[in-house]
């Protein structure tokens, strides 16, 4: 039986064939100006009904009380008063850390135990990222977006701390700009998002042109590899990265933060691209649970021409809906079209097979290192 979507252009709710909703996304995914929004559901992964790669807050908490089962709170297990969510349990711990602060003590050992929670976060995500299914998503992903050919940049929002679209664009040796510039000492710069990036078209001639397929990535809450040194946010490897990683985490302080550098820098510059002139906004994995990044889409709709495409479910996503404005489409079915393994495979174009062979190709460093390793006869 063929599988039958949803598609709710505002309230009115149409029933889509998959060839139908295919050709429909090939036409956004060739607009003029083109932005993704990835959540933390583009970074797990199902696989025989068990969340593997990196979880979502409903499996990171499972996984947190199997690895320490008496973990208590003020005597109390906190497990009830959660719902099975690890956010919650940071505001949780957050909440008592601050009623401790006003009033008498609940928990001596309440920042210890906030500390126990983000050492959790942070190995859940060093592990997680080593998932080669998710890695291959995402690559397949960006090779996919290479055949829409946009001529202006590819803004790619996320969530998420890992490094999945970093591993991605590198290994397809991409260009993409994180916000970051040096070599030496890679430091966090946000005014490199308002350069542009060209290639010479004429080798005899001054003539450039913008650099096609090129792609500005946005980590909002910030990475699992950024680090403050002398009052600077800097990039290193996940190994060196051993100091107060520059994370925003799930806490009741999560909107504050963001008025802080670098997230401010970044927020600001997701609101300045979404709000101009035929944005698309084409949500995966994000549940609208996040109030300052809700506010900047909200507000984007203020643009006649802003589109926003939300593949997902949700209570926030059903409440996209309500708003009755057909400038947002809401797409998700009960066979799971909505998540990000379903978009990459089954909703964005196939490969084509020039393409597949053309990245089948070894690149003239690997062919160099296979030709001096190798055991074969020499000439005497």
């Amino acid at each position: 039986m063929e599988e039958i979507i949803n598609v709710y252009k505002g309230n009115d709710c149409q029933e889509y064939k998959i060839d139908v909703l295919r050709a429909e996304m090939s036409q956004y995914l060739k607009c003029e100006r083109l932005n993704f929004l990835f959540g933390s559901g583009c970074s797990s992964y199902m696989e025989n009904e068990t969340e593997i790669a990196i979880p979502t807050m409903g499996g990171l908490f499972d996984n947190f009380f199997e690895q320490n089962p008496d973990f208590k709170v003020g005597g109390i297990d906190p497990r009830d008063k959660c719902n099975k969510n690890l956010e919650l349990l940071m505001d949780y711990l957050v909440s008592i850390k601050m009623a401790s602060n006003l009033l008498t003590s609940i928990d001596e050992q309440i920042d210890e135990k906030i500390e126990t929670v983000q050492s959790y976060i942070k190995k859940a995500i060093v592990e997680g990222q080593k998932c080669d299914k998710v890695f291959n998503l995402y690559r397949i992903f960006y090779t996919k977006l290479v055949q829409a050919s946009s001529k202006n940049p590819i803004n790619i929002f996320t969530t998420n701390y890992d490094l999945f679209n970093e591993k991605a664009l590198d290994d397809l040796g991409f260009f993409y700009n994180n916000g970051f510039s040096g070599t030496y000492k890679r430091t966090f710069n946000p005014n490199s998002y308002n350069y542009v990036f060209v290639e010479n078209m004429n080798l005899n001639k001054d003539v450039w042109g913008e650099l096609s397929n090129f792609y500005n990535l946005f980590k909002i809450h910030g990475s699992i590899n950024w680090a403050v040194e002398d009052d600077m946010v800097v990039e290193k490897s996940v190994e060196l990265c051993t100091e107060d990683r520059v994370m925003i985490y799930p806490t009741p302080q999560k909107d504050r933060s963001t008025l802080m550098t670098p997230y401010s820098d970044l927020m600001r510059n997701m609101q300045q691209l979404l709000s101009r002139k035929n944005s698309v906004l084409i949500t995966l994995g994000y549940s609208f649970s996040d109030d300052h990044i809700n506010r900047i889409i909200l507000n984007s709709l203020s643009i006649p021409s802003f589109k926003l495409i939300v593949f997902g479910k949700s209570d926030g996503i059903k409440n996209l809906t309500k708003l009755n404005d057909k400038r947002i489409i809401v797409i998700n079915s009960a066979d799971n079209i909505h998540f990000f393994k379903s978009f990459v495979e089954k909703v964005m174009p196939d490969l084509d097979k020039d393409l597949i062979m053309e990245f089948k190709l070894k690149d003239g460093l690997t062919a160099i290192k296979e030709f001096m390793t190798s055991d074969g006869e020499k000439d005497e």
